[in-house]
């Protein structure tokens, strides 16, 4: 597999509980995962396809964030479930030897878990308890790659799965905590189930 990009383009974070200057509560995301997928299905060291893949998920997270100052926040993002980044299967037909042939179907799933994000956020008021913000994050989660093959063994890949976010968005103060409104992008690193 190749890159996996996470665009999250609508995420709204509700601040449940906030003691002076940490706060806990949760996020509702929906993004958008873009990959591109390289397969060699007669395992002959050639890439036979390659297919771009996009899929379309919401998911909620939970978070900890700390002020440091008026104008920097700390925090931990937690995905606390497992969730299906990637899956794809191709037909492919395999010549046993001279005379005799097999077909199927390959298939392939990617599984991440354990899905946490370190940030900081620096941000500005622009007025009244609203602040224009900036993500920098880190993002560490496990991978478990199931591939089902006509021509070799079936077999799983575990994997950790790095990345680095970047983000903007909105920050509103309310009597209760505030909320976030922001646009960001997880680049991770390649991952391969060969």
């Amino acid at each position: 597999m190749k890159k996996l990009v996470l665009s999250i383009i609508f995420m709204l974070g509700f601040a449940t509980t906030s003691y002076a200057t940490s706060s806990v509560g949760f996020t509702i995301s929906n993004a958008d995962i873009n990959s591109t997928v390289t397969d060699d299905i007669d395992s002959n060291g050639t890439t036979d396809t390659t297919k771009d893949i996009s899929n379309g998920i919401t998911f909620a997270s939970i978070f900890f964030e700390k002020a440091l100052s008026d104008n920097m926040s700390v925090g931990v993002d937690f995905i606390p479930f497992e969730a299906e980044f990637e899956s794809r299967s191709t037909t492919q037909v395999s010549l046993k030897d001279s005379s005799t042939t097999t077909s199927g179907t390959n298939k392939g799933t990617a599984d991440v878990s354990k899905h946490l994000t370190f940030y900081i956020q620096p941000q500005k008021e622009i007025r009244d308890g609203l602040k224009v913000f900036g993500t920098l994050g880190f993002v560490r989660a496990d991978v478990e790659s199931l591939v089902q093959s006509v021509s070799s063994t079936d077999k799983t890949v575990e994997q950790d799965l790095d990345g680095i976010k970047l983000g903007l968005g909105l920050k509103k103060e309310t009597g209760f905590g505030f909320i976030k409104l922001e646009y960001s992008q997880t680049d991770y690193d390649d991952i391969s189930a060969t």
